[in-house]
Protein backbone atom coordinates (compact mmCIF):
# COMPACT_ATOMS: atom_id res chain seq x y z
CA UNK A 1 0.00 0.00 0.00
CA UNK A 2 2.85 2.21 0.95
CA UNK A 3 4.50 2.16 -2.59
CA UNK A 4 1.28 2.40 -4.16
CA UNK A 5 0.49 5.73 -2.74
CA UNK A 6 4.11 6.95 -3.34
CA UNK A 7 3.54 5.97 -7.08
CA UNK A 8 0.14 8.19 -6.94
CA UNK A 9 2.10 10.97 -5.41
CA UNK A 10 4.82 11.05 -7.91
CA UNK A 11 2.17 10.82 -10.89
CA UNK A 12 0.14 13.68 -9.36
CA UNK A 13 3.14 15.77 -9.07
CA UNK A 14 4.43 15.32 -12.69
CA UNK A 15 0.59 16.37 -14.12
CA UNK A 16 0.26 19.20 -12.01
CA UNK A 17 4.35 20.47 -13.54
CA UNK A 18 3.06 19.29 -16.93
CA UNK A 19 -0.11 21.75 -16.13
CA UNK A 20 2.09 24.77 -15.02
CA UNK A 21 1.30 28.20 -16.75
CA UNK A 22 3.24 29.08 -19.63
CA UNK A 23 5.44 32.27 -18.07
CA UNK A 24 6.36 30.62 -14.73
CA UNK A 25 8.42 27.46 -14.21
CA UNK A 26 9.33 25.16 -11.13
CA UNK A 27 12.08 25.65 -8.81
CA UNK A 28 13.61 22.21 -9.36
CA UNK A 29 13.20 23.35 -13.52
CA UNK A 30 16.90 23.38 -15.18
CA UNK A 31 17.43 26.83 -16.56
CA UNK A 32 19.72 26.88 -19.20
CA UNK A 33 22.26 30.03 -20.00
CA UNK A 34 23.11 31.50 -23.19
CA UNK A 35 26.90 30.00 -22.64
CA UNK A 36 25.50 26.34 -22.23
CA UNK A 37 23.31 26.97 -25.45
CA UNK A 38 26.72 27.97 -27.41
CA UNK A 39 28.27 25.02 -26.05
CA UNK A 40 26.19 22.25 -27.17
CA UNK A 41 26.11 24.55 -30.55
CA UNK A 42 30.12 24.49 -31.23
CA UNK A 43 33.13 23.03 -29.78
CA UNK A 44 36.49 25.24 -30.69
CA UNK A 45 37.17 28.15 -31.89
CA UNK A 46 35.93 29.30 -35.33
CA UNK A 47 37.53 30.69 -38.14
CA UNK A 48 34.88 33.74 -37.53
CA UNK A 49 36.94 34.23 -33.92
CA UNK A 50 39.54 34.20 -35.01
CA UNK A 51 39.79 36.85 -37.97
CA UNK A 52 40.20 39.67 -35.95
CA UNK A 53 42.03 37.75 -33.18
CA UNK A 54 45.63 39.58 -34.53
CA UNK A 55 43.82 43.06 -33.47
CA UNK A 56 45.12 44.07 -29.79
CA UNK A 57 45.66 48.07 -28.56
CA UNK A 58 49.47 48.73 -28.17
CA UNK A 59 51.22 48.55 -24.31
CA UNK A 60 51.30 52.20 -23.01
CA UNK A 61 54.41 51.46 -22.56
CA UNK A 62 55.44 51.63 -26.67
CA UNK A 63 52.67 54.67 -27.34
CA UNK A 64 54.66 56.89 -29.21
CA UNK A 65 54.42 60.69 -29.82
CA UNK A 66 51.14 61.28 -31.61
CA UNK A 67 49.05 58.26 -31.28
CA UNK A 68 45.38 59.25 -31.97
CA UNK A 69 42.78 58.99 -30.02
CA UNK A 70 38.78 60.38 -31.54
CA UNK A 71 36.75 61.75 -28.51
CA UNK A 72 33.48 60.19 -28.41
CA UNK A 73 31.70 62.24 -25.27
CA UNK A 74 31.53 65.40 -23.27
CA UNK A 75 32.10 63.20 -20.22
CA UNK A 76 35.79 63.61 -21.02
CA UNK A 77 35.63 66.82 -19.04
CA UNK A 78 35.89 64.13 -16.12
CA UNK A 79 39.47 62.74 -16.40
CA UNK A 80 41.05 66.06 -17.64
CA UNK A 81 42.01 69.08 -14.84
CA UNK A 82 40.60 71.51 -17.05
CA UNK A 83 36.38 73.08 -17.02
CA UNK A 84 33.64 71.46 -18.92
CA UNK A 85 33.40 74.88 -20.89
CA UNK A 86 37.33 74.38 -21.86
CA UNK A 87 36.57 70.92 -23.10
CA UNK A 88 33.33 71.87 -25.04
CA UNK A 89 34.68 71.39 -28.79
CA UNK A 90 36.57 68.30 -28.02
CA UNK A 91 34.27 65.31 -28.88
CA UNK A 92 34.13 64.55 -32.06
CA UNK A 93 37.65 65.73 -32.71
CA UNK A 94 41.40 63.64 -32.32
CA UNK A 95 43.57 64.25 -29.19
CA UNK A 96 47.58 63.08 -29.92
CA UNK A 97 49.09 61.29 -27.28
CA UNK A 98 52.29 63.57 -25.94
CA UNK A 99 53.77 61.94 -22.58
CA UNK A 100 53.84 60.49 -19.78
CA UNK A 101 55.58 61.03 -16.50
CA UNK A 102 55.28 59.68 -12.85
CA UNK A 103 53.45 62.08 -10.36
CA UNK A 104 51.87 62.48 -7.37
CA UNK A 105 47.88 62.54 -6.72
CA UNK A 106 45.91 64.81 -4.28
CA UNK A 107 46.39 62.48 -1.91
CA UNK A 108 49.97 61.77 -1.80
CA UNK A 109 50.04 58.41 -3.69
CA UNK A 110 51.49 57.45 -6.43
CA UNK A 111 50.17 57.91 -10.23
CA UNK A 112 51.35 58.44 -13.45
CA UNK A 113 50.45 61.89 -15.53
CA UNK A 114 49.70 61.30 -19.39
CA UNK A 115 49.42 64.47 -21.14
CA UNK A 116 47.82 65.02 -24.72
CA UNK A 117 47.12 67.81 -26.83
CA UNK A 118 44.65 68.97 -29.58
CA UNK A 119 45.13 70.34 -33.67
CA UNK A 120 45.70 73.55 -31.35
CA UNK A 121 47.69 72.33 -29.15
CA UNK A 122 46.35 72.63 -26.22
CA UNK A 123 47.20 70.32 -23.65
CA UNK A 124 44.94 67.67 -21.54
CA UNK A 125 46.46 65.96 -18.49
CA UNK A 126 44.75 62.57 -17.15
CA UNK A 127 46.11 61.79 -13.64
CA UNK A 128 45.98 57.90 -12.63
CA UNK A 129 45.96 57.29 -9.13
CA UNK A 130 47.73 54.07 -8.08
CA UNK A 131 49.22 53.76 -11.37
CA UNK A 132 52.81 53.12 -10.85
CA UNK A 133 55.94 53.40 -13.56
CA UNK A 134 56.06 49.36 -12.22
CA UNK A 135 52.70 48.68 -12.57
CA UNK A 136 52.83 50.80 -16.14
CA UNK A 137 55.51 48.75 -17.42
CA UNK A 138 53.68 45.39 -16.68
CA UNK A 139 49.96 46.41 -18.86
CA UNK A 140 49.10 44.75 -21.84
CA UNK A 141 46.68 47.86 -22.69
CA UNK A 142 45.26 50.76 -21.43
CA UNK A 143 42.05 52.47 -21.60
CA UNK A 144 41.81 56.53 -21.90
CA UNK A 145 37.76 57.11 -21.07
CA UNK A 146 35.35 58.44 -23.62
CA UNK A 147 37.89 58.25 -26.68
CA UNK A 148 37.76 55.83 -29.13
CA UNK A 149 42.00 54.50 -29.90
CA UNK A 150 42.23 55.18 -33.88
CA UNK A 151 44.94 52.52 -34.23
CA UNK A 152 42.35 50.10 -33.83
CA UNK A 153 40.01 51.62 -35.91
CA UNK A 154 42.76 51.55 -38.67
CA UNK A 155 43.44 47.45 -38.07
CA UNK A 156 40.26 46.51 -38.14
CA UNK A 157 39.40 48.90 -41.50
CA UNK A 158 42.39 47.05 -43.14
CA UNK A 159 40.93 43.87 -42.44
CA UNK A 160 37.44 44.09 -43.42
CA UNK A 161 37.19 46.81 -46.62
CA UNK A 162 36.56 45.42 -49.37
CA UNK A 163 35.45 42.34 -48.44
CA UNK A 164 32.09 40.79 -48.77
CA UNK A 165 30.59 38.85 -45.35
CA UNK A 166 27.10 37.64 -44.17
CA UNK A 167 25.10 39.76 -41.75
CA UNK A 168 23.97 38.20 -39.25
CA UNK A 169 22.42 41.19 -36.93
CA UNK A 170 19.22 43.30 -38.17
CA UNK A 171 20.65 46.05 -35.87
CA UNK A 172 21.45 48.35 -38.46
CA UNK A 173 22.26 51.61 -38.10
CA UNK A 174 22.14 55.05 -40.59
CA UNK A 175 26.05 55.54 -40.48
CA UNK A 176 24.98 59.61 -41.06
CA UNK A 177 22.90 60.12 -38.04
CA UNK A 178 23.37 56.60 -36.31
CA UNK A 179 19.85 56.47 -35.88
CA UNK A 180 18.14 52.57 -35.83
CA UNK A 181 17.36 50.72 -39.14
CA UNK A 182 15.37 47.33 -39.39
CA UNK A 183 17.75 45.85 -41.17
CA UNK A 184 18.08 42.03 -42.85
CA UNK A 185 19.52 39.29 -41.50
CA UNK A 186 21.60 36.37 -43.39
CA UNK A 187 22.18 38.23 -46.51
CA UNK A 188 25.74 39.31 -48.24
CA UNK A 189 27.07 42.34 -47.74
CA UNK A 190 30.03 44.40 -48.74
CA UNK A 191 32.26 46.56 -45.87
CA UNK A 192 32.68 49.90 -47.32
CA UNK A 193 34.54 51.58 -44.46
CA UNK A 194 35.14 51.40 -41.22
CA UNK A 195 35.12 54.55 -38.58
CA UNK A 196 35.58 55.44 -35.19
CA UNK A 197 32.66 54.07 -32.83
CA UNK A 198 31.30 55.45 -29.61
CA UNK A 199 32.24 55.32 -26.11
CA UNK A 200 31.28 51.47 -25.78
CA UNK A 201 32.16 50.23 -29.29
CA UNK A 202 35.29 51.61 -31.05
CA UNK A 203 34.30 50.96 -34.51
CA UNK A 204 31.19 51.34 -36.95
CA UNK A 205 31.05 49.01 -39.86
CA UNK A 206 29.36 51.05 -42.62
CA UNK A 207 28.03 48.50 -45.54
CA UNK A 208 26.11 48.15 -48.97
CA UNK A 209 24.17 45.14 -49.37
CA UNK A 210 25.49 43.03 -52.94
CA UNK A 211 21.96 42.14 -53.89
CA UNK A 212 20.17 44.38 -55.93
CA UNK A 213 16.70 42.99 -54.97
CA UNK A 214 17.28 42.62 -51.40
CA UNK A 215 19.37 46.47 -51.43
CA UNK A 216 15.88 47.92 -52.75
CA UNK A 217 14.17 46.57 -50.07
CA UNK A 218 15.80 48.17 -47.12
CA UNK A 219 16.48 51.29 -49.06
CA UNK A 220 19.00 50.64 -51.18
CA UNK A 221 21.29 53.06 -49.03
CA UNK A 222 24.71 52.73 -47.08
CA UNK A 223 23.99 51.00 -43.38
CA UNK A 224 26.32 50.37 -40.30
CA UNK A 225 26.55 48.53 -37.27
CA UNK A 226 28.88 48.71 -34.05
CA UNK A 227 31.66 46.16 -33.83
CA UNK A 228 34.40 45.52 -30.55
CA UNK A 229 37.00 43.42 -30.57
CA UNK A 230 39.12 41.98 -27.81
CA UNK A 231 38.11 39.41 -25.53
CA UNK A 232 37.14 41.75 -22.45
CA UNK A 233 33.32 41.56 -20.90
CA UNK A 234 32.41 44.82 -22.83
CA UNK A 235 33.41 43.10 -26.35
CA UNK A 236 29.67 41.69 -26.71
CA UNK A 237 29.72 42.99 -30.53
CA UNK A 238 32.76 41.07 -32.16
CA UNK A 239 33.19 39.71 -35.82
CA UNK A 240 31.66 36.38 -35.15
CA UNK A 241 28.28 37.87 -33.07
CA UNK A 242 28.10 40.15 -36.62
CA UNK A 243 29.44 38.52 -39.90
CA UNK A 244 29.98 35.44 -41.25
CA UNK A 245 31.84 33.84 -43.78
CA UNK A 246 29.76 31.49 -45.07
CA UNK A 247 26.35 31.94 -46.53
CA UNK A 248 23.70 30.44 -44.42
CA UNK A 249 20.82 29.72 -46.73
CA UNK A 250 23.31 27.14 -48.34
CA UNK A 251 23.73 25.46 -44.90
CA UNK A 252 19.98 25.14 -44.66
CA UNK A 253 18.47 24.04 -47.81
CA UNK A 254 15.58 22.17 -45.88
CA UNK A 255 14.15 25.40 -45.13
CA UNK A 256 11.55 26.61 -47.41
CA UNK A 257 11.46 30.17 -49.28
CA UNK A 258 8.87 31.24 -47.30
CA UNK A 259 9.97 30.77 -44.06
CA UNK A 260 13.55 31.88 -45.46
CA UNK A 261 12.22 35.18 -46.11
CA UNK A 262 10.63 35.93 -42.58
CA UNK A 263 14.18 34.27 -41.00
CA UNK A 264 15.90 37.09 -42.87
CA UNK A 265 13.53 40.08 -41.81
CA UNK A 266 13.84 38.69 -38.53
CA UNK A 267 9.50 37.45 -38.23
CA UNK A 268 8.57 34.33 -37.18
CA UNK A 269 5.22 32.68 -37.48
CA UNK A 270 3.42 29.65 -35.77
CA UNK A 271 4.99 26.00 -36.78
CA UNK A 272 8.34 26.95 -37.30
CA UNK A 273 11.05 24.79 -35.45
CA UNK A 274 13.80 25.72 -32.68
CA UNK A 275 16.44 26.24 -35.34
CA UNK A 276 14.19 28.42 -37.88
CA UNK A 277 13.49 30.56 -34.90
CA UNK A 278 17.10 30.88 -33.57
CA UNK A 279 18.24 31.78 -36.99
CA UNK A 280 15.36 34.46 -37.16
CA UNK A 281 15.76 35.86 -33.99
CA UNK A 282 19.21 34.73 -32.33
CA UNK A 283 19.70 32.46 -29.49
CA UNK A 284 17.68 33.09 -26.47
CA UNK A 285 19.70 34.48 -23.43
CA UNK A 286 17.10 32.60 -21.61
CA UNK A 287 15.48 29.15 -21.66
CA UNK A 288 12.94 27.10 -19.72
CA UNK A 289 12.30 23.60 -19.94
CA UNK A 290 9.39 22.19 -18.79
CA UNK A 291 7.50 18.66 -19.30
CA UNK A 292 3.82 19.21 -20.76
CA UNK A 293 1.33 16.68 -21.24
CA UNK A 294 2.64 16.34 -25.03
CA UNK A 295 6.32 16.01 -24.16
CA UNK A 296 8.29 19.50 -23.65
CA UNK A 297 7.71 22.79 -23.81
CA UNK A 298 10.32 25.08 -24.15
CA UNK A 299 10.65 28.93 -23.28
CA UNK A 300 12.95 31.43 -24.94
CA UNK A 301 13.19 34.81 -23.39
CA UNK A 302 14.92 37.57 -24.67
CA UNK A 303 16.14 40.57 -23.06
CA UNK A 304 13.23 42.63 -25.09
CA UNK A 305 10.24 41.00 -24.16
CA UNK A 306 10.57 39.13 -26.84
CA UNK A 307 9.03 35.62 -25.79
CA UNK A 308 8.85 32.02 -27.58
CA UNK A 309 7.25 28.91 -26.65
CA UNK A 310 7.70 25.52 -28.12
CA UNK A 311 5.41 22.30 -27.92
CA UNK A 312 7.79 19.47 -29.13
CA UNK A 313 10.10 21.53 -31.00
CA UNK A 314 7.70 23.54 -33.17
CA UNK A 315 6.59 27.23 -32.16
CA UNK A 316 2.90 27.48 -30.58
CA UNK A 317 3.20 31.29 -28.89
CA UNK A 318 5.47 34.05 -29.11
CA UNK A 319 5.45 38.19 -28.07
CA UNK A 320 7.96 39.50 -30.75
Amino acid sequence: MNGRKILIVIIAAIATLGAGGCFTGVESTPRITDSEVKKEKASGVTPEQQFLSHIKPLPPCKWTKGKAFKVTDSRISRIFSLSPEAIAGLPGNNIYFKNMSPTRSMTGDDATEIVFSDANGIEYTYNISGLTSEKLDTLKSLEIPFTVDLDIVRQISESLVGKCFFVKTSAWYNPIDMSKVNGLRHIEIKVDSVLPGDSYFPATVCFSVTDPDLAARVGNNKYAVYMSVGDSRAATRNFETLFSFSNPRKEHPEITNDIWNLIISSKVKYGMTREECRLALGTAPDVLRTPSYGGMREVWSYSDGVFLIFEDGLLTRFRL
